[in-house]
């Protein structure tokens, strides 16, 4: 399905977004633009997780900022996190936010994937990818529900087949209380990684038909030109 895998160790996250591959939010963009949704982005909700991702993944290099954001709540969190034995030992063992690039062999396309943590077992036969959500849902039967309405079946389907990964896990937090943490193991869910394929797939294959015919208009205004 993919190409040509690149690793980028020590990539920033603004350097990660100045690449030019594609994006899962690039293809959350795509999405809206393709249903005539306008996408209004929230630079405190950003910041919130930003921030958060932070503190939960590398809390040794995490610092407020003078950024307005509900430090305190994200702390929190991170904390509750960090306090399950489960992800502590997830924590300790991954590699956080390391980037890679690859090509969709059926549409040209470059991708690029930033996977919050990456697992691999000790023999280096299983490779786990870990994503952190916050989420406003009340019970853990509503996250579920939220990870097909926020597209988390594309985004666990690029990830997992971009990098080959064996499972791919999606671990939630409540932003009220009580602050539940809930696992949602993706890979294991029936059709779930399927149904996020085709999502993925038809928006890489609608990019390369936008860059084609963009090339195809351009070609002759070059040509006039020179």
């Amino acid at each position: 399905m993919f190409h040509a895998l690149t690793a980028y160790p020590d990539l920033t996250a603004a350097q990660h977004r100045a690449l030019p591959q594609v994006s899962n939010t690039d293809l959350s963009k795509l999405k809206a633009d393709i249903m005539g949704q306008l996408r209004r982005p929230n630079p405190v909700a950003m910041a919130f997780g930003t921030h958060f991702h932070a503190a939960t993944l590398e809390p040794a290099t995490y610092a407020r900022t003078e950024e307005k954001c509900q430090w305190a709540l994200l702390e929190q969190l991170a904390r509750q996190v960090r306090r399950q034995r489960f992800c502590r030992d997830l924590l300790h063992r991954g590699i956080p936010e390391l980037t890679h690039s690859a090509i969709h062999t059926a549409t040209g396309v470059g991708v690029k994937v930033r996977p919050d943590l990456l697992v691999s077992s000790p023999a280096g036969r299983q490779l786990t990818l870990i994503d952190f959500k916050t989420t406003s849902a009340p019970d853990y039967a509503h996250f579920l529900a939220t990870t097909e309405q926020y597209d988390y079946d594309r985004q666990a389907a690029l990830y997992t087949d971009v990098l080959g990964a064996t499972r791919f896990l999606i671990i939630g937090v409540q932003k009220k209380a009580p602050h539940e943490v809930w696992l949602f193991e993706a890979t294991a869910a029936p059709g779930f990684i399927e149904q996020g394929r085709k999502k993925y797939t038809a928006l890489l294959r609608h990019h390369a038909r936008q860059h084609t015919a963009f090339a195809q208009a351009l070609t002759p205004e070059m040509s006039q030109a020179a």
